[in-house]
């Protein structure tokens, strides 16, 4: 690997810090890494790659000429800084999905349709989908390589975190106070100890189209429910395929070939048993497949992973890693 390759991250600083740790752990680590603010960090927030402070700068003490690759996670009103690092030359992966949706910008989930990243050098520009289309990608790829679906349903459960790092404050300060014994003001939307369930109708068709984007083989219904659950951390997804004279045998060998996945035929995963195996392991955050259940025509399953260790940081590290091969 060119250890001349000069990387900017630019993000908050938990998703940076995830970033530069799957990165060492990846066949990248002798890159040169800068970290970009997206939120300005605290006197002690400071980044390490292999045992060495990284240059942390903010967006506009970046000079993009001097960057091979932004991996760019911030927010909606910084987007200007991926189309001006993109036209200095620089190829920008957008880890969060902001550019996914159009039509002359490659959205690409890695392993199920790396051949999209022909396009990357018409904007410099290539979209990681969101983690609950990159998730549900790639369970789904390996079946529709055997199997027509008529119909997906999924039912999603977000964390907190899937709205950023402040509802996660919220969260960790609701469930402090009513544990306390203090009520909630009238006001206040109750975050802690609750369900509530996510009606928006407008990003359930932005994520049929990109599903179909990312899919073309799928030409059927898709249905989609999301929730939000009292969680930090963690993604979960039902999901319900209809289709014809489904095999319970050969799709979870399929999916035990692919290192981003990890199927458990007799142990149901949920998001805080992911994150102890996670927080208490060296390896690399996975999708996790369980609770598998097949009729003639109906395949259910369960999907759980850490959206930003895997739907973000990893994906994108991944994403990295086939722009590098393919350039």
């Amino acid at each position: 690997m060119n250890s001349s390759l000069n990387i900017a991250i630019a993000a908050d600083f938990s998703l940076a810090e995830k970033l530069v740790t799957i990165l060492e752990q990846s066949a990248l680590s002798n890159l040169s890494i800068t970290v970009i603010e997206a939120e300005k960090f605290s006197e002690e927030q400071n980044i390490r790659f292999n045992g060495k402070y990284v240059e942390q700068i903010g967006f506009d003490d970046a000079d993009w000429a001097d960057y091979d690759y932004l991996l760019f996670a911030g927010s909606l009103p910084q987007v200007t800084y991926v189309a001006t690092a993109a036209e200095a030359g620089c190829i920008v992966i957008d880890v969060l999905g902001i550019c996914a949706y159009l039509n002359d910008i490659p959205a690409v989930v890695p392993g199920v349709n790396n051949e999209a990243l022909q396009a990357v050098r018409q904007r410099n520009i290539v979209s990681l989908p969101n983690p609950q289309i990159s998730q549900l990608a790639l369970a789904l790829k390996p079946i529709l390589q055997q199997y027509q679906l008529v119909q997906i349903m999924v039912t999603s459960l977000l964390p907190m975190t899937y709205k950023g790092e402040d509802k996660v404050r919220e969260l960790v300060g609701q469930t402090a106070q009513l544990l306390n014994g203090i009520p909630l003001n009238e006001d206040q939307q109750r975050l802690a100890f609750n369900v509530s369930p996510i009606d928006n109708q407008e990003e359930s068709i932005k994520d049929q189209l990109l599903l179909q984007k990312i899919l073309p083989e799928f030409n059927g219904q898709f249905i989609e429910h999301s929730i939000q659950a009292p969680v930090f951390y963690g993604l979960a997804q039902m999901i319900t395929a209809v289709g014809y004279e489904f095999n319970e045998v050969d799709i979870p060998l399929v999916w035990q070939q692919d290192d981003l996945l990890r199927y458990h035929a007799e142990q149901l995963m949920t998001p805080v048993l992911n994150g102890e195996i996670e927080e208490n392991g060296e390896a690399l955050p996975l999708l996790h497949i369980s609770q598998v259940n097949t009729e003639q025509e109906k395949l259910s399953f369960w999907l759980v992973s850490d959206e930003r260790g895997f739907g973000r940081a990893r994906l994108a590290i991944e994403l990295l890693q086939l722009l590098l091969e393919n350039d």
